[in-house]
C-alpha cells in the first residue's frame, strides 16, 4: 500500500531531485579498519535482452576474524524511483535517517542510510537479509536500462595488530553519465602520516560490465584499476572486491590499495571519474590511512570564588581522546567571557593518546561584564581564534559554562533563626583548603575559628574573611537563637451529646495547661487537626474558641507551643469527647412499703433505676448518680448514698 501512495504523490506533485555532494559523514581514529558486505536486488545485468525484474530482498554474510572487534555498522540502500525508505534487516524494521537523490533523463533515483550498529552487534558474524525494499511498482518506467536496487553495510572494526589509522566515511549521491562526463570529488579532513596500508572503498550504483565508454577512475591523478576484477577502463562494472564476485549486477562494492597514490602530509584526496555513456552514481567513499594526529578537547571542571579584586580562578582539563598521536606541550588555551578574550594559558607536558592534563588559571573579569555570561574555554586557540596543532577534529575544541557572578562570591546564605541549645553549622560555599579563613562574632575574631565551617551556639553577627594570595572574599550572616518552649500535658475535653448541645469546643481551655509557668508574652499556643499540620505549622484551626468536633467522637487535637518567631516549638495532643447521654424514662412516683413501720425504708437506687435510665446504653460508658434536687444533679454535687433510706 505504501508503494501505491508514493506513486500517487509523484503524479500529483512535481518533485525536484538534486544530487548531494559526497562529503564527510563520520571519522574514527585508532587501530581501526573497514570492510563491507551487501548484495544486489537485480537478477541480471540491465539491457542485453535480460528480463526486467527485481527482487524485494537479498542476503550477504559478515565474517570478521577473531582478532577483529566490531565497532559500528552503516547500512546504505538504493534503487530506481523516488524512494523506499522503510525496509527491514533480519526482520527489524528500519526507517532511513538520511536520504539522497539524483535524476537522469527526467527519472528519479534514490539512496538511503540507517545506523544498524545495534543489530549487527547483537547478530555478530553470519547471514544478513535486507527485505521489504519493494521497487516493483515503478520498475516498468526503468526497463530501458536503469532499473536497479541493492544494499551494503560498511563495518568499522578494531584490531590491536593495526597501526594507528584514521578511517573516514564520506557519503552523498553524485554521478557521471552521457549527460555529465566528468565528476570530481575532493575528500577533505584527512591526515596522512605515512603511506602504509592506505586504501579507499567505494559504494557505487548502476555501473554496467558491458559499457566501457571513456570510463575511468583516477585518484590524485593516478588511474586506478584492479584487473581483472576492475580494469582501468571499466572500474564500475558490477563487482565486489571483498568477495571477488562478478555478479553484483548494477552495483559496485570495491576497495583499492592507494599506498603509492597518497603522500605523507596529505590532508585531502582528489577523485576524478569520467564516463561518456555508463550512468554511475557514487553513494559513499571510505578511506583508511595511517594517521598520527592528536585531538585536543577541554572541559571546565570547576570555577572558584569571585575575589573582591574581580579575579576568579578556573580549573580545567585538556584531553587527547579519539587521537592517533600525542598532543604536544605548549598547546595554547584561550578563555573568553562571551566573545571577549580574558585569559590565556597552555598545556605544560605532552599529553599521550587517551591522556589528559589538568590546570588552573586566574581570570580577571573585566568591568562591564554582564552578571550572567558564557565562559568559553578553547584549546588550540592562540587568542585570535587560530590554532597551531593539526587535529583529527578541528570542531571540538571548545567548552562553555554559564556563569552568574552574583553566585560566585563568598556566600554564607540567608540569616538563620534557631533554638537555644541547638548548634548551627555555618559554612563557606567554597571549602577550598588553599584559602586561609577567619571567623568573627560581632566584630571580634573568634580564637581558633580558622576553618571554612564554624559551629555557632550564640546569637550574633558572624563574619568570615577568606584569603588566597591577593584574593580576598568576605560575607556575614546573623544568627538568632530563640527560647525553646516546653509543651506541658493538656487535658481531654468532654461535652455531653444530650440532643441540645452542638459539639462546639473551646480548645483554648488548654492554653494554661500547655503553657504552665511559661510566659504567654513569649510563647503562643496553636491547635491543629493532624500531626503533620502541627509539625509544619500549616492549616491551624482558625477559631480554636469554637471548634466543631469532627465525628466520630473522640477527635484527636494536636497542640503546638512556639516562640513568637515560630522557629522553636514543642508538640502535644489531647482528645475531645462528644458523648451521648439521654436518660430513659423512670417510674414516678415509685412506692415502697415501710416494712418495719419505722418511718423509712432503704432502697438500692442503682439496682432499681440504672437499667431504665440507661435505656439500653452500655453501663461501662456512663456513670449514673442520684441527687435530692435538680440543682445538685446539674452541679454533680451531693450524690445520694447507696443504699438510700
Amino acid at each position: 500500500m505504501k508503494k501505491n501512495i508514493t506513486l500517487l504523490l509523484l503524479l500529483l506533485f512535481p518533485i525536484i531531485f538534486f544530487a548531494q555532494p559526497v562529503d564527510l559523514f563520520q571519522q574514527f581514529n585508532g587501530r581501526y579498519d573497514f570492510t563491507a558486505f551487501g548484495n544486489t536486488l537485480n537478477e541480471a545485468e540491465n539491457g542485453s535482452g535480460n528480463p526486467c525484474t527485481i527482487l524485494t530482498s537479498s542476503s550477504a554474510d559478515l565474517n570478521l576474524l577473531p582478532n577483529q572487534t566490531f565497532v559500528s555498522a552503516h547500512l546504505y540502500w538504493a534503487g530506481s524511483g523516488p524512494g523506499d525508505f522503510d525496509v527491514a534487516l533480519n526482520g527489524t524494521r528500519l526507517i532511513a535517517s538520511r536520504t539522497f537523490s539524483d535524476m537522469l533523463n527526467g527519472l528519479p533515483y534514490f539512496a538511503a542510510y540507517a545506523d544498524v550498529t545495534p543489530i549487527v552487534a547483537a547478530g555478530g558474524n553470519g547471514t544478513y537479509t535486507l527485505s521489504d525494499l519493494d521497487l516493483t511498482g515503478i520498475l516498468s518506467n526503468y526497463c530501458g536500462g536503469t532499473n536497479f536496487g541493492g544494499w551494503s553495510i560498511i563495518i568499522i572494526y578494531e584490531d590491536p595488530a593495526l597501526t594507528l589509522n584514521q578511517v573516514t566515511l564520506f557519503d552523498g549521491l553524485e554521478s557521471v553519465s552521457a549527460n555529465n562526463n566528468n565528476l570530481e570529488i575532493i575528500l577533505n579532513n584527512i591526515d596522512i602520516a605515512t603511506q602504509d596500508l592506505a586504501k579507499i572503498g567505494f559504494l557505487a550504483w548502476e555501473g554496467d560490465r558491458s559499457i566501457a565508454n571513456n570510463e575511468s577512475l583516477r585518484i590524485n591523478g593516478n588511474l586506478i584499476s584492479n584487473p581483472p576484477l576492475n580494469p582501468g577502463d571499466n572500474a564500475f562494472n558490477g563487482t565486489n572486491s571483498y568477495t571477488n564476485s562478478t555478479d553484483m549486477y548494477n552495483m559496485d562494492l570495491d576497495f583499492y590499495d592507494i599506498e603509492n597514490v597518497v603522500m605523507p602530509g596529505d590532508t585531502s584526496i582528489t577523485i576524478n571519474l569520467t564516463s561518456s555513456q555508463d550512468y554511475v552514481m557514487i553513494n559513499n567513499v571510505i578511506t583508511s590511512v595511517n594517521s598520527e594526529i592528536p585531538d585536543a578537547t577541554i572541559e571546565i571542571d570547576n570555577v572558584g570564588v569571585l575575589c573582591e579584586n574581580s579575579n576568579m580562578e578556573v580549573y580545567y582539563t585538556v584531553y587527547n581522546t579519539n587521537s592517533t598521536a600525542p598532543l604536544p606541550p605548549n598547546t595554547p588555551i584561550a578563555f573568553y567571557a562571551n566573545a571577549t578574550l580574558i585569559g590565556q594559558s597552555q598545556t605544560t607536558t605532552e599529553i599521550p593518546i587517551d591522556g589528559s592534563e589538568s590546570g588552573s588559571i586566574v581570570l580577571a573579569i573585566p568591568v562591564g561584564t554582564p552578571q550572567i555570561f558564557t565562559l568559553r574555554a578553547v584549546v588550540d586557540d592562540d587568542g585570535t581564534g587560530m590554532g597551531i596543532v593539526s587535529e583529527a577534529d578541528e570542531t571540538n575544541n571548545e567548552f562553555q559554562l554559564q556563569i552568574d557572578l552574583s553566585l560566585q562570591g563568598l556566600n554564607l546564605g540567608p540569616d538563620i533563626d534557631s533554638c537555644i541549645g541547638q548548634t548551627v553549622v555555618l559554612a563557606s560555599n567554597f571549602p577550598d583548603p588553599t584559602f586561609t579563613y577567619q571567623w568573627f562574632l560581632n566584630g571580634a575574631p573568634i580564637p581558633g575559628a580558622t576553618d571554612p565551617t564554624y559551629n555557632a551556639t550564640t546569637t550574633g553577627t558572624y563574619f568570615l574573611e577568606a584569603f588566597k594570595g591577593a584574593c580576598m572574599v568576605t560575607d556575614e550572616i546573623v544568627v538568632t537563637f530563640h527560647p525553646q518552649p516546653i509543651a506541658n500535658p493538656p487535658v481531654d475535653l468532654f461535652q455531653c451529646d444530650d440532643g441540645v448541645s452542638t459539639g462546639v469546643f473551646d480548645l483554648t481551655e488548654n492554653d494554661d495547661d500547655v503553657l504552665g509557668p511559661q510566659s504567654p508574652a513569649v510563647f503562643v499556643v496553636k491547635y491543629y487537626e493532624t500531626l503533620l499540620d502541627s509539625q509544619n505549622d500549616t492549616n491551624e484551626i482558625p477559631v480554636p474558641t469554637a471548634h466543631a468536633i469532627v465525628l466520630p467522637s473522640p477527635q484527636t487535637i494536636y497542640v503546638r507551643i512556639e516562640d513568637n518567631s515560630g522557629t522553636c516549638f514543642d508538640l502535644e495532643e489531647f482528645e475531645i469527647y462528644f458523648s451521648h447521654a439521654v436518660a430513659g424514662p423512670v417510674p414516678s412516683p415509685y412506692a415502697l412499703c415501710d416494712q418495719d413501720e419505722g418511718g423509712d425504708e432503704p432502697i438500692n437506687l442503682p439496682a432499681t433505676f440504672d437499667a431504665s435510665i440507661l435505656n439500653g446504653e452500655d453501663p461501662n460508658d456512663f456513670n449514673v448518680s442520684y441527687h435530692i434536687s435538680q440543682a445538685d444533679a446539674d452541679g454533680d454535687i451531693n450524690p445520694l448514698p447507696n443504699p438510700y433510706n
